[in-house]
């Protein structure tokens, strides 16, 4: 018998890590990791901002990345998506539709909050691991090798193979 798409969601959801997030305005949300991975490769997220990101991993924090009006409203329209997406309660909607909030209704101060959390990689929702979950700030100790620099990060290779190996297995 196969699954169909709503069982296959819910199924799908009711994995799915969250966590509580605190919004300026003293509002709690629970909240989930948007799946980035999978919308880059489904196309979802603007060219644009996957170039920035490119670049701004090359280039460091010092590259300076410009957007046209166009890929500044495609960046928008994809974070909005993005927030409506992570939002599990209270469920967040263009149009309020259901038993959900409308963005708009947002205070303007929660609403660049979590833009800035959706762009800062979900921070306070824990990664699933083969081995469980992991906080993402722990992610933090490990450092790419740069073109000219070091790879030294400073604590045992073996920890950090052990590490990387283990998130390399996510599915």
């Amino acid at each position: 018998m196969s699954t169909s798409a709503a069982e296959y969601r819910q199924r799908r959801q009711g994995r799915e890590i969250t966590g509580a997030i605190s919004l300026p305005s003293g509002a709690q949300f629970t909240m989930r990791r948007p799946p980035l991975d999978l919308w880059i490769a489904a196309g979802k997220i603007p060219q644009s901002f996957l170039r920035a990101m490119l670049e701004a991993q090359q280039g460091g924090a010092s590259a300076a990345v410009r957007f046209s009006v166009e890929e500044t409203l495609d960046g928008y329209s994809f974070l909005t998506e993005a927030i409506i997406y992570a939002a599990v309660e209270p469920r967040l909607s263009l149009d309020g539709s259901g038993d959900t909030l409308r963005l708009d209704e947002l205070d303007p101060e929660d609403f660049r909050f979590l833009v800035s959390w959706v762009q800062a990689g979900s921070p306070g929702i824990p990664v699933a691991t083969e081995k469980g979950q992991v906080e993402p700030d722990r992610l933090t100790r490990f450092r790419q090798k740069r073109p000219g620099g070091s790879t030294d990060v400073g604590i045992d290779g073996t920890e950090v193979r052990e590490q990387a190996e283990s998130f390399a297995h996510v599915g």
